[in-house]
């Protein structure tokens, strides 16, 4: 219902320079169109991409694309599904917000504002992505919200337990596991930082994955990535 999953957008300080430290952490730049006024850039890997803007409502958020963004409006609606903006009409550009269970933006937009690199690659220096999980309290509650939007659910008990969405990059798991988002990543072998200056700060490992050699890496976006080996 909701469209397909367009970009991991975030709101950052210099988006040229955070745009630059991705690439030299094996990202392919994307090319972006005219539709924010704004400062924007894009990278992309086998899986994701993450948009940088220089202005936005949250730091933090989910963007889809699709068509007839006032068809979708009407079914959410008539769902009862809660949303917070509804920017709609002839003359403007059409674009939905509402929130998920974990409090995340989630962002409908009647257009791509990016084209995909010609071609994405399959590793990064954080080796290769697996998804973008999100913290909910309740996951039985959050599968039925996703549901509800269409999405097919399928339950995952590793690295953690919670579920997939299939046909996107998201993942959900329990706060208890992990209280904020996290970019994860699949790396063969151990992981060493990369050498250019990327803005990366190591983190404390985390109990939840105990279990499970890994690596903990903060973004200068203040982004999670683990890094499982």
């Amino acid at each position: 219902m909701l469209g397909r999953f367009l970009e991991l957008a975030m709101v950052v300080e210099d988006p040229g320079a955070a745009w630059q430290r991705f690439q030299k952490m094996g990202f392919a730049a994307a090319e972006t169109g005219d539709i924010w006024k704004h400062a924007y850039g894009v990278v992309a890997c086998r899986g994701i991409a993450l948009g940088f803007h220089a202005r936005g409502a949250e730091d933090f958020s989910l963007a889809f694309v699709r068509q007839d963004v006032a068809a979708l409006h009407r079914g959410l609606a008539h769902s009862g599904v809660q949303i917070e903006v509804a920017q709609l009409g002839s003359d403007s550009f059409n674009e939905l917000a509402l929130r998920e269970p974990g409090g995340r933006l989630l962002k409908v937009l009647e257009a791509r504002s990016f084209s995909p690199p010609a071609e994405l690659p399959e590793r990064t220096s954080f080796g290769e992505f697996r998804s973008l999980s999100l913290p909910c309290r309740d996951l039985r509650r959050a599968a039925e919200f996703w549901q509800l939007l269409g999405f097919a659910v399928e339950a995952i008990d590793l690295p953690w337990e919670g579920f997939t969405l299939p046909g996107t990059p998201l993942a959900i798991h329990a706060r208890r596991a992990l209280p904020e988002p996290a970019l994860i990543f699949q790396h063969q072998g151990s992981f060493e930082f990369p050498r250019e200056d990327a803005g990366l700060q190591p983190d404390f490992a985390l109990d939840s994955l105990s279990d499970i050699r890994h690596s903990v890496v903060r973004t200068a976006e203040d982004l999670a990535v683990i890094v499982l080996e």
